[in-house]
């Protein structure tokens, strides 16, 4: 009876298969980031750690921005390859070759636009400009073997990867402390180290599966890249526009207002964060059901998910009200409201929820589908912005419209996919 009943509940569970483990290494990797960041600051100042935090925000929007898309397509691709038995080699090739020529553009276009407004968001300190590029190859390797673990279901060894990863830059940023280093430049390479050490630890765990297999052909991984690269970028905007947005339509609330928005959106966004861990088990789960033609299964796992992630929402928009406002004000001594954080809260319910959604078009290779969620959203934000007239609450409702708006059209297109799949027979009722 016990045995039945524990069955039933890991049925039920909405969570995917190896969430559990990524979750543990991105809360590792959490708490070794927010004490870097305190290290470097004490150890640099003020001054040098705001080139840092700008350098920082770069890595961020444009690693995942750009190269996130290549670790879903080597796990969608690696998820089928693993479902017929065949190595993933032929993949990883084409992959490192795709990632490659988007590093060399992406390296020209940042010192393209060096002389253009880049050199004075870095100070115009040339050992951060050289960080910036060297940490967004480093982050471009990561995420290749970020894809091979999560398409071959290593989810272990992938929480393994942001352990690493977030250890070793902490590590360095401490013995810099300790060594009394304060240029910057130091604290900024440790971005680059620590992917890369991340890196070598998947590589272990990797290698059993980068074996011979048949030939990848280009289209295998690239037709839905430039698709994903657009809901990537739109995942990138709506989870960082908002305090430039506030700096824009809130120029009356002084320099201070977007820092105080950003520092609520950190709080709030703690769920989004450990989400990740659901979005890198999620896709090759539902890819290889798909890969099964187990529509049931695929349709079952992500509606339960769906209600899952919708509860949390819910949960977090309450707690954010009651105690977000008292955590804010507890780490970083700013004053906000607890209608700011429950919005703040509620938004990133709303795009974990579109996330969820998304997936699910991506693993059955509708890619195409899953973009036009992310348009919505963001064709909905600069309208919704213009109501009401408080600037914190326009960017609050702005962004909580976006979501949803983005989250609807998602869900129809997907409800969509499966009434034709249920016409063919594939789908039961």
């Amino acid at each position: 009876m016990i045995r039945r009943l524990l069955d039933s509940v890991r049925h039920r569970n909405p969570i995917p298969a190896g969430t559990s483990p990524i979750v543990v290494g991105l809360a590792l990797n959490g708490l070794a980031t927010y004490a870097f960041l305190v290290v470097a600051r004490r150890s640099l100042g003020d001054e040098a750690y705001g080139g840092l935090a700008v350098l920082w925000g770069f890595v961020y929007i444009l690693g995942p921005g750009i190269f996130q898309p290549l670790e879903q397509e080597v796990a969608r691709a690696t998820a089928g390859r693993m479902s017929r038995g065949e190595g993933s080699a032929p993949v990883l090739r084409q992959a490192a070759r795709v990632g490659a020529v988007a590093m060399a553009v992406l390296t020209i276009g940042i010192l393209a636009w060096w002389p253009f407004g880049l050199a004075g968001l870095l100070d115009h300190r040339i050992d951060l400009l050289v960080a910036l590029i060297v940490s967004l190859a480093a982050f471009g390797v990561a995420e290749l073997v970020r894809g091979i673990l999560s398409g071959r279901h290593k989810f272990r060894e992938y929480g393994h990867y942001f352990a690493a990863e977030g250890i070793s830059r902490f590590a360095l940023a401490f013995g810099f402390g300790i060594i009394g280093f304060k240029v910057v430049g130091v604290f900024a390479f440790s971005l680059a180290a620590a992917f890369a050490v991340g890196a070598l630890v998947g590589v272990r765990s990797v290698r059993p599966f980068v074996r011979p297999g048949p030939p990848a052909e280009l289209n295998e991984l690239t037709p839905a890249l430039g698709l994903l690269l657009i809901t990537s970028i739109g995942e990138a905007f709506l989870l960082n526009v908002g305090p430039v947005a506030l700096s824009i339509v809130g120029d009356e609330l002084g320099e201070e207002a977007p820092g105080v928005f950003l520092n609520g959106l950190i709080i709030s966004r703690v769920p989004l964060f450990f989400f990740q861990a659901v979005k890198a088990s999620l896709l090759p789960n539902l890819a290889t059901l798909a890969g099964r033609d187990n529509l049931r299964g695929f349709r079952d796992l992500q509606l339960r998910l769906v209600v899952g992630v919708v509860a949390v929402a819910a949960a977090s928009m309450v707690l954010g009200g009651l105690i977000g406002p008292w955590i804010v004000e507890a780490a970083f001594g700013d004053v906000i409201g607890a209608r700011t954080m429950a919005l703040l809260a509620g938004s990133g319910g709303g795009l974990m929820v579109m996330l969820s959604l998304s997936l699910g078009l991506v693993a059955l290779d509708h890619t195409r589908l899953a973009v036009v969620g992310f348009v919505v959203a963001i064709a909905v934000f600069p309208v919704a912005l213009q109501f009401p007239n408080d600037a914190f609450l326009q960017v609050e409702v702005a962004l909580l419209a976006a979501v949803i708006a983005g989250s609807l059209a998602t869900a129809a297109l997907l409800r969509y996919e499966y009434a034709l799949h249920t016409a063919a027979g594939r789908l039961s009722k």
